[in-house]
């Protein structure tokens, strides 16, 4: 069962890895494909977690809502990787993921800001859309305070002069993530590099033959 597009073997391996990447604008295609996948994976076995990784400018609020949606309604344990950058919308993805269970990487970007509106009309259809863009403002405030545990005034505060920038150990401090994501080393690599270095000596004689 393929549910990944381009059907190669990095898609492939995501599948069988039950991982998906979110790299890229937020929009309605990802947000659809995501739905797809993440369905998929709890139809296939509801019991095992998926590895949700976030790379993101991010993109249009709705589709981000969609996601985060998601992700709450499912029943399988969701793991959430920052990796590279995660600004704007993907913060709620980032924030989403299992408590414990929600990682970032020691070089990646996070940022917060107020969400944007664009909006063309009438005086009343211009108003009508400041007042829909502080409605989801609010939503996006009250789902980071209730994922970090830090207040919508104090993140109101925070971005009200722009844009908002956080190391990952700012972000970790913040309350978006739990934990950098550990080093991973193979210690049977390890141990085989070390053999193979007792085990390499040179040959005396022919450096002997090369000094005369």
């Amino acid at each position: 069962m393929m549910m990944f597009p381009g059907g190669d073997g990095i898609s492939q391996l995501n599948e069988n890895m039950r991982r998906i990447v979110i790299s890229g604008t937020v929009g309605e295609q990802s947000s659809a494909l995501f739905l797809e996948q993440l369905t998929a994976f709890e139809y296939l076995d509801i019991s095992k977690p998926v590895s949700v990784y976030i790379d993101t400018f991010g993109g249009c609020v709705d589709s981000a809502l969609l996601m985060y949606d998601a992700i709450k309604s499912c029943c399988m344990p969701i793991v959430t990787i920052g990796i590279g950058k995660v600004m704007s919308a993907g913060t709620l993805l980032l924030a989403s993921g299992e408590k414990g269970n929600r990682f970032i990487t020691e070089n990646c970007r996070v940022m917060l800001h107020q969400v944007s509106g664009a909006a063309i009309g009438n005086m009343t259809e211009l108003q009508n859309s400041v007042e829909e863009t502080r409605r989801l403002q609010d939503i996006y405030l009250d789902i980071l305070s209730k994922e970090t545990g830090t207040s919508a005034e104090k993140i109101l505060k925070d971005i009200s002069n722009g844009d908002f920038y956080m190391t990952s150990r700012e972000a970790i401090e913040y309350g978006l993530a739990d934990q950098l994501v550990p080093i991973r080393k193979n210690p049977k690599l390890d141990k085989s590099k070390s053999n193979t270095a007792k085990n390499h000596k040179p040959d005396k004689t022919k450096i002997l033959k090369k000094d005369k």
